[in-house]
């Protein structure tokens, strides 16, 4: 039987561990129906690529040798939809569910670095598909030409290159561009559009990711993969964006090196920073570039690890900057009394996790926040006992909450889960308790 090549879309979640392709899109010569395709009819053959061409090989814990990262996907659900993946009655194109697993995950790396793949698809067809209309049955597909990824949460990104280097340096970034428009909203309301308030200006959300996703020796990625690998886009998604009327900006600098770079270590624990300075010349810049569209009394600075360490030295090199700083799990070591002088005028709420693996908080978060509780700034400090999957997504073998290391705090963070304060009671604005996002979106410079 000769095989017909034929076309299909990857369609791409982003995931609390990176993002994975969750869905594939078939595009057929035939129009089916809902009965006439299941789990059975397809299979998946998945192969990841770097980016150079070859087969990634891939050392999996507790193997002796590196192996080529290939292999089969089961698939979940098959059901007719449309060009996108929209569940559909019947059509012409097929949708294939599969789950998340080491073959779907679209980046590679570790805390330290990474990179995005190529993964390459190959789906065959092992049943017939029913004729219509007297037509001879469907037999002999095989898809295996990519026609590009989709990626709902990738609605409003897009990638740019700060136009002024300053010092030399010139930061690829993200960022994200809400539309103003009150259908678009996460707080429209359909049954009642007339209360959904369109802004003239919109806060402004700096978020520097960690020591894993800055640019490193990865060529023409662009910045995408800083705010992809640890789901920075959740704070352009409903669940954070409510919290700031529905219409915020997102800016996501992505370091050369590390954030953490002091121009002689790259990892050290100096507290300085080269980037400090060309970050907020890019901040400024966008800005400028946006001024009709961007409230300047409302920046908020955030970060994970490296970017948490960054978020600190933004703060205390631009202390009357910014409304409000979110840093998780950051590695700002030995403060001293200038530091803990400036950081006091920016508000700012922590977030840690005991027995963090990578950056100790009995040496960094816990006399810092005391320092500066002292000092009677405005300070916050959420911290985990572990960390742990708290939204009933990702499970363990024996069903138990899957639990990850423990610098891996910003999960927790992007999933709006953190509230409470160190004393374990709640944060409190009018009485009511609020988390370090709806906080940072009700404070102003």
């Amino acid at each position: 039987m000769e095989l017909k090549s034929c076309t299909y879309a990857t369609v791409t979640t982003l995931g609390d561990f990176g993002p994975w392709i969750s869905k594939v899109v078939l595009d057929l010569p035939c129009t089916v129906r809902a009965n006439d395709i299941d789990a059975r009819t397809f299979h998946i053959y998945v192969e990841r690529h770097e980016r150079t061409g070859e087969i990634l090989m891939r050392k999996e814990r507790g193997a002796d040798h590196a192996a080529p990262s290939v292999g089969y996907v089961d698939v979940l659900a098959a059901y007719p939809c449309d060009e996108c993946g929209r569940k559909l009655a019947f059509g012409t194109h097929v949708a294939l569910e599969i789950a998340e697993q080491r073959l779907t995950k679209k980046i590679e790396g570790s805390v330290m670095g990474s990179r995005l793949l190529d993964d390459q698809l190959r789906i065959t067809q092992l049943a017939a598909l029913p004729g219509n209309d007297g037509d001879d049955p469907t037999c002999g597909l095989v898809f295996d030409t990519c026609r590009g990824d989709i990626c709902p949460a990738l609605k409003g990104w897009s990638n740019a290159t700060q136009k002024t280097a300053v010092n030399g340096i010139a930061l690829e970034y993200g960022f994200f561009e809400p539309s103003f428009k009150a259908e678009d909203s996460a707080c429209f309301n359909p049954f009642a559009p007339e209360t959904t308030v369109v802004p003239q200006k919109a806060p402004l959300v700096v978020y520097l990711h960690g020591a894993g996703e800055g640019k490193g020796a990865t060529q023409g990625e662009g910045a995408t993969r800083a705010y992809i690998g640890n789901r920075v886009t959740a704070i352009s998604q409903a669940q954070i964006q409510r919290y700031f009327g529905g219409f915020a900006w997102v800016l996501v600098p992505q370091s050369p090196t590390f954030w953490m770079d002091n121009g002689t270590e790259q990892l050290g624990h100096s507290n300085q920073s080269i980037y400090s300075p060309v970050i907020k010349a890019l901040i400024d810049e966008f800005v400028a570039e946006h001024a009709d569209r961007i409230d300047t009394d409302r920046i908020v600075v955030a970060g994970l690890s490296n970017g948490g360490f960054m978020t600190l030295r933004l703060c205390a090199d631009y202390p009357d900057f910014f409304a409000a700083g979110l840093p998780c799990c950051a590695p700002w070591y030995n403060a001293t009394d200038e530091d803990v002088a400036a950081l006091s005028k920016t508000p700012l709420w922590f977030t840690h996790s005991k027995g963090d693996e990578l950056v100790c908080p009995q040496q960094t978060v816990l006399p810092l926040t005391v320092r500066l509780r002292d000092a009677d700034a405005n300070v916050h400090l959420t911290y985990f006992s572990h960390v742990e999957d708290l939204t009933g997504v990702y499970r363990e073998a024996d069903g138990s909450a899957k639990k990850t290391f423990n610098h891996g705090v910003w999960i927790h963070q992007f999933n709006d889960l953190c509230y409470q304060d160190f004393d374990g009671g709640n944060v409190l604005i009018d009485g009511e308790p609020v988390g370090c996002w709806e906080w940072s979106a009700r404070v102003s410079r």
